[in-house]
């Protein structure tokens, strides 16, 4: 986990508290900026702690939660 920034870090302890976020969510409990989050979602989803989700009633959002590779390390 120390190789990651602390935007992704903060990230992370706002999904442990909540169960599905959208980007912009996670930009306005965290204050990061969008492209920030957009950014460090990326990196988190293929490292495997984060992992995404269509919304059905409208395709161009994405709801993020922890992914499974955290669940099975300590927690930082």
């Amino acid at each position: 986990m120390s190789d990651f920034a602390s935007s992704s870090k903060l990230i992370l302890r706002v999904l442990d508290s909540n169960r599905r976020l959208s980007q912009k969510e996670i930009s306005a409990f965290t204050g990061v900026p969008e492209r920030t989050v957009r950014h460090s979602l990326k990196r988190l989803a293929e490292k495997g702690l984060v992992r995404e989700q269509p919304v059905w009633s409208d395709l161009r959002q994405k709801l993020f939660e922890r992914g499974d590779a955290l669940c099975l390390n300590s927690r930082a």
